[in-house]
């Protein structure tokens, strides 16, 4: 009886080998394609998270900017003419606050080219567009807005507990209100940046002072940002 059954048993096995190997295998998706953007951080003690960070300005200024003599006691700047400070801005938007987060880079001319990025106008963009979003440590650039000579990380809160930057006042007129000093024990690093089908998905983690104008501080601490950079749309 059960000798009968084998004809059948392997053609019925046949059949379903023969109607697999027909079927279109779907390709399971990498892990940074999956992934959400997603940032978390706390600012004394107080716990934020976001699932929304949207990709802010992106601009170039002057570099390296001094004090040069004016008319009337009115003094003026002038930066170098070799080189720009080329800025990428991201929002996060956390629990009633908003976080600006500028990944500053300054390049020598001979390091940029014109052209138009998808979803931009044309600017002297960088020729190598994700040098600035390497993975490694980077410094606060506490002299945003202001010299404009520091490459590095730029950071702004603003909140139901005031308006608070990572950097000093611009005006050269007057001593700098934020130094590297205030930054000593403070540290952004990006710890990973993997390719994706469009663009880049960067992880970082980050610690550093904030100041109200008034340079009273307040503490951003187990900051943790997951970020979608260079998208093409």
């Amino acid at each position: 009886m059960k000798s009968k059954n084998l004809p059948g048993l392997a053609i019925a096995l046949f059949l379903f080998v023969a109607c697999q190997k027909d079927m279109p295998l779907s390709e399971p998706q990498a892990p940074s394609e999956i992934l959400k953007d997603s940032a978390s951080f706390t600012i004394d003690g107080k716990a934020y998270t976001s699932g929304k960070i949207e990709k802010g300005t992106t601009l170039t200024t002057q570099s390296n900017l001094k004090i040069t003599s004016g008319v009337n006691f009115n003094y003026l700047l002038q930066g170098d003419k070799d080189s720009i400070l080329f800025v990428r801005d991201y929002t996060i938007k956390a629990n009633g606050s908003f976080m600006i987060i500028s990944f500053i880079k300054v390049y020598s001319n001979s390091e940029t080219e014109s052209t138009q990025e998808n979803n931009g106008g044309y600017l002297y963009y960088p020729k190598n567009k994700t040098d600035m979003f390497s993975v490694g440590r980077y410094k606060y650039s506490t002299d945003f807005w202001r010299d404009n000579s520091i490459s590095g990380i730029a950071i702004r809160v603003i909140s139901d507990r005031g308006d608070l930057k990572s950097y000093s006042q611009s005006d050269l007129g007057k001593p700098a209100s934020v130094t590297q000093a205030d930054q000593k024990e403070s540290k952004f690093e990006i710890i990973s940046l993997q390719k994706r089908d469009s663009g880049y998905l960067l992880e970082a983690k980050f610690n550093l002072n904030v100041f109200d104008e008034n340079k009273r501080s307040q503490k951003i601490e187990n900051g943790y940002l997951r970020c979608s950079v260079l998208v093409i749309y």
